[in-house]
Order: C-alpha cells, then structure tokens, then sequence
C-alpha cells in the first residue's frame, strides 16, 4: 500500500460526547451522511482513522460487533478504507473521552486490571476482521506514553505499559490480522517516542501538530528526523492526526496550509483531526460545551456546512 497516498480524517460522529457514548449510541444513519459529507467536501479523500471503544463492546459485545461491522460497510460505500483505534491513552483535562487508564495495566491494581480482559474484545474485533480488506491498518492505541509524575514513576509506568502494548500486539498477531499494526504517539515523543514503539509498529505513526506561535523550523526539522527515522528502519510512516485547532477560521486555515504543505514535500499521507462537528473534546465550537487548550479541530459545522476556508484541505 501506498500510505503516501492516504488522504483521509478521524472521525468521531457528531452526537456523543465520549467512545463509550459513541458506540452506546451507535447511528448508522448519522455516520452515513457525514461519512457522505466528507466524501461531498474532500473528493480525494480515501481513509478514515475511527475511534472504537473496548468499554461499549464491554456491555454490549454482539451489539458492538454489529455496529462495527456496519461502520465499515459505511466507509466503504463510499470508498473509504479504515484504520480502526483499538485503544486510547489520551485523556483531557477539559473533557474526558474515556479509554485505558494506568490502572488497567499496572500489576498492583488489581481492583481494576484482569488477566486476558481485553482479549475478548479483541478477538471479536480484530480476530473477526483479521483479513478484511476494509481494514487498512489497526491503530492498536493512540497517544500512549503521556504522564505528569516523578522521572522514577514515569519509568516504572512506561515499562508496565509498554509490556501491556507488546501483549496487545501480540495477541493480535496471534488473532491472525493480515492488515499492520501500528501506535500513533503524541507530538511531544519525537524520535526517542518513535524508537519506543518501533517493535510493536508495523508502520509508524505520527501526530506532526504545529502549534502557532512556535517555530516552523523547528516543526519542519522535527518531520525530517521522523521521516530519516522510518528510513532507516524500513518502515512506512503516516500521519495519523494532524492539523492544530483554532477558533479562529482563518487560523484554522493557516495551519493547515501549513501542516500539509510539509507534510506532502516529504511524501507523508495524514489522517487530519477532524472530519466533522462533535460533542466529543475538541470538535465543537463553546456553545456546544467547554472547549481546551486545542480550540476547535473540526472541518465540518454542526449543521453539516463546510467550516469556512477548510476547502484548502483540497489543494494537498
């Protein structure tokens, strides 16, 4: 596969506000037209990047098979392939997604963390889809890595989740996925982050944000050591979220002009976050609910218009 070529967004559809909303909730319908919508306003868009959640297979585990199953039915009426996110270490201080915590993975909490708890899920999701040729990828877990404790307790930390990562991967492998696995890390891992999950990633991933006000050499040194990186190792890299928030429209635009345009001089396929207007962090402008640090990362409206100058998303 060519992942220079990827053209595509996250996706989070616009009516819940968490994963376990999400996926409790599930409404083809609303998927089908903003999936619809996307393919209207990005004609060469190919991918989508989508967010499930162990903890809504959890409770409903037929159910959840089912809506997935039809998720990609979806993206691919319209010619989308899809990179489903198995896991999420991300958390927001603003408003929380939900996913895997420290204590599902830390031996010492056992109140929380079970053997082979989340093999289930993963042999109904991965084993089910192990050689579907929707799936283009499996991000086994976005953002893993983030802590804001004592150097000690950082290293203890990133050795018990990185060995639950390696078993994640592993059990996959087992499961039988044909598609690669990879680990998209956040922006502030740079090259020791990429080193870090390069075992257990069968193509690198990335989150290249450039946050206004910082330098653009400095964001365009940081995609060539990423892009040295993934050659030395022979290995494919994608940017799996990209794009910086704004609420100002026209920032907004800056940015991505910006972000893809590097991007694209040194051949790297993006996923930008995100396709469209949710109640989820970062994908809502304040009359929606509390907006963070990121501001809004949408490119569709709430009432399904193009957000305003975002059609330079086109011109890459």
């Amino acid at each position: 596969m060519d992942y220079s070529a990827i053209r595509g967004f996250n996706y989070q559809p616009s009516y819940g506000s968490s994963g376990l909303d999400l996926w409790q909730r599930f409404d083809a319908a609303v998927v089908d037209k903003e999936l619809g919508l996307g393919k209207k306003y990005f004609p060469r868009m190919n991918a989508v990047r989508l967010w499930l959640s162990s903890d809504a297979f959890n409770r409903k585990p037929r159910e959840f098979a089912d809506n997935f199953d039809e998720a990609l039915d979806i993206a691919g009426k319209y010619g989308l392939v899809v990179m489903p996110v198995l896991f999420n270490r991300w958390h927001d201080n603003t408003l929380e997604y939900g996913g895997v915590f420290i204590d599902h993975f830390m031996p010492e909490h056992y109140r929380v963390r079970r053997e082979r708890m989340f093999v289930p899920y993963l042999e109904a999701v991965v084993g089910g889809h192990a050689e579907d040729a929707r799936v283009f990828a499996w991000d086994l877990c976005n953002e893993p890595f983030s802590y804001d404790v004592s150097r000690e307790d950082t290293q203890q930390i990133m050795r018990a989740e990185y060995a639950w990562l390696e078993d994640m991967y592993r059990t996959c492998k087992q499961l039988g996925a044909k598609a690669p696995l990879t680990v998209g890390i956040h922006p502030g891992h740079g090259i020791p982050g990429i080193g870090q999950i390069e075992p257990i990633a069968d193509i690198l991933s990335i989150h290249p944000y450039w946050f206004p006000g910082s330098e653009k050499q400095a964001y365009m040194r940081m995609l060539d050591d990423y892009a040295a990186f993934a050659g030395r190792v022979g290995k494919p890299l994608l940017s799996t979220e990209t794009c910086w928030g704004s609420l100002d429209d026209q920032e907004r635009v800056e940015i991505i002009r910006f972000e893809l345009g590097e991007q694209r001089k040194r051949g790297i396929g993006w996923l930008a976050y995100a396709l469209h207007h949710s109640l989820v962090p970062d994908l809502h402008r304040p009359e929606f609910g509390p907006v963070g640090h990121p501001g809004y990362l949408a490119f569709i409206e709430a009432d399904d218009t193009l957000r305003p100058g975002h059609e330079a998303y086109n011109e890459y």
